[in-house]
């Protein structure tokens, strides 16, 4: 979290007019007591993106997202929260000391300086060379051959590393560059006998930025088939593979208005997208998909599509990054070529227009792999098909969506021939039932609802209020939601309004922030209504809840292993909600 003192982070969220600081980016008209706008999240015609400037909050009823002022600055702007904050302060006025810094980390800070300006002037010094010098020939006459404008050279920072030891080492000395300090970065290297070499020498340069536009490594390709055909900077203080993708910096926007994000694996695949007019890429730097790579994705989008070749390294790598994709539960899909095309080979024959419906119809990522792993297996015999279901099981397994689980084991089980009870044994539950909507928190989706209700109704009604505390919330509310509603209760107990920018800002998981900033972004709907009915109608729905729910359990519960994890899942399941059901009696 950050070194910014909760007073401060609170002064500056309430000198922030969320309307002034949103309308700076969405062009809002009033509607009722909200304002709406097109969301700059997700492409759209008609709006559904509100605020509410009396609850200093927003919702987007189109893709989800919602919070208070600093979650939309985070998601507009790309930033950490520490950022965010600062980043709102400065525009109202707020100025924000930092703490002194030790001696160590201020040699740290100005030394992460050095390594930024270094970086900047060896993209400059290969920028030079591709453009002016002689030696840049060679690079001109390769990007003239692949079809690459000025526009897409100056927009990448493409460069050229002229075909001599020490063309970058002199000119970093001229400039009174330590080439000790070039050396952590990778860009030049110390020889036995003293002296410094280039470590990239004729070959073609691409600048890898980060998000803010700032060179942190090069990429190097030679011009002919030598080997290795790319060479990439090495990690450094500033330049960390596992957390960088190439183009970041140019796809931002595009991410953002797509609401989502292609992913290649070469430069040439991402240049060849991007002179084409598919703005929303991003490639790896010759490393696998991480979660490092994931989480800064998501700051910019929501869906993904993976683009690697169709060999076998290829398929190896999008099988790779499913188990990501279904590990962090993120949408992900697969665009398919034609056999033995790349980006850049199939838009030079098939054009743009071509590749849109490849992206329309690329098919989800685990459907993908189920349907390669069919066509390369031997299907036809016993052996084989229980080859293919150990295989896809564990991946199977790792879908949390249990709607979508079952219907690909109902596409399995008719495609293999199996029963679909077989499949089900192999996954160790039976058959779907209510309980697989439970989440690992074990608590059911329908007190889910009541439970934001009647959050809802404690914001607003200070009654409501007064008859949770005269209950008890421990009673009445999840571990998940019972934060919220002491912070409700707290605020409320100071004769305040309720800041619920404030609680949005304490609720860790961006889904259930986006859920509730979609209940509270508006509540209209709750000004006729009999507050005290309204609080009775929950308490009896989280009883009917609990009731189903552990119904629904007890016959689950009949068809397993006494032995097995899930069993013993399911009775701790069974006694948490027995134990909640007596708190409401």
């Amino acid at each position: 979290m950050s070194m910014i003192p909760d007073d401060k982070v609170r002064e500056v969220r309430e000198r922030a007019a969320i309307l002034d600081v949103i309308s700076d980016y969405v062009n809002l008209r009033k509607s009722g007591a909200n304002y709406q706008g097109i969301c700059p999240f997700h492409g759209e015609k008609t709006p559904s993106f509100n605020v509410n400037p009396a609850r200093e909050i927003f919702h987007c009823f189109g893709c989800g997202v919602g919070g208070n002022v600093f979650t939309f600055i985070m998601k507009i702007e790309g930033l950490a929260f520490p950022e965010a904050v600062k980043f709102v302060a400065k525009r109202v006025g707020v100025v924000i000391e930092d703490r002194p810094l030790t001696a160590t980390e201020q040699r740290r800070q100005d030394e992460r300086e050095q390594f930024y300006r270094v970086n900047e002037l060896a993209a400059r010094f290969y920028r030079r060379v591709l453009l002016e010098d002689g030696a840049g020939e060679a690079g001109r006459r390769y990007l003239e051959r692949r079809g690459v404008d000025a526009a897409t050279s100056e927009a990448y920072r493409l460069g050229f590393a002229p075909d001599r030891w020490d063309g970058l080492a002199h000119f970093l000395q001229q400039q009174r560059v330590p080439l000790p300090l070039a050396e952590k970065l990778g860009i030049v290297r110390q020889r036995e006998g003293g002296g410094y070499y280039d470590i990239f020498r004729n070959r073609l340069i691409f600048t890898i930025a980060d998000p803010q536009g700032r060179p942190i490594g090069f990429g190097g390709r030679v011009l002919d088939d030598s080997l290795p055909k790319y060479i990439n900077s090495p990690e450094s203080p500033i330049y960390h593979k596992s957390e960088v993708l190439f183009g970041v910096d140019l796809a931002r926007q595009a991410m953002r208005g797509e609401g989502a994000a292609i992913i290649v694996e070469g430069y040439f695949d991402h240049l060849a997208l991007f002179q084409s007019g598919v703005k929303n890429v991003v490639a790896t730097c010759g490393t696998a998909l991480t979660p490092g790579h994931l989480k800064l994705l998501q700051r910019y989008a929501g869906r993904f599509y993976t683009l690697f070749d169709s060999d076998s390294a290829g398929k190896k790598a999008t099988f790779r990054a499913m188990e990501l994709f279904l590990g962090e539960n993120v949408p992900a899909s697969v665009i398919e070529l034609t056999a033995g095309e790349d980006p850049d080979s199939y838009l030079r024959k098939e054009g743009a227009d071509a590749f849109a419906g490849r992206l329309k119809g690329a098919r989800p990522i685990f459907d993908y792999f189920f349907r390669d792993l069919v066509q390369r297996s031997d299907t036809g015999s016993v052996a084989g098909k229980v080859a293919v279901i150990d295989q896809l099981t564990p991946f199977l397994a790792k879908i949390s969506n249990p709607v979508e689980r079952d219907l690909y084991v109902r596409e399995i089980a008719r495609v293999l021939g199996v029963e679909e009870r077989a499949l089900l044994r192999k996954l160790g539950k039976g058959p779907v039932t209510a309980a697989d909507m439970v989440p690992v928190r074990g608590q059911q989706r329908g007190s889910l609802g009541s439970e934001e209700m009647l959050l809802a109704l404690m914001g607003k009604f200070p009654e409501v209020a007064g008859r949770v505390r005269e209950y008890g919330p421990a009673g009445l509310f999840s571990p998940e939601h019972l934060p919220i509603a002491e912070t409700i209760l707290a605020q409320q107990e100071t004769g305040n309004m309720v800041d619920w920018g404030r609680i949005l800002e304490q609720i860790g998981s961006p889904e259930e922030r986006n859920r509730l900033a979609a209940l509270f972004v508006a509540d209209a709907h709750l000004d006729d209504i009999d507050p005290h009915k309204a609080f009775d109608q929950c308490l009896q729905a989280r009883e009917r809840d609990s009731l189903r729910g552990l119904k629904s359990l007890a016959r689950e519960l009949s068809q397993l292993d006494p032995d097995s994890t899930r069993y013993r899942e399911l009775l701790e399941q069974m006694e948490s909600l027995r134990n909640r059901k007596s708190q409401l009696l």
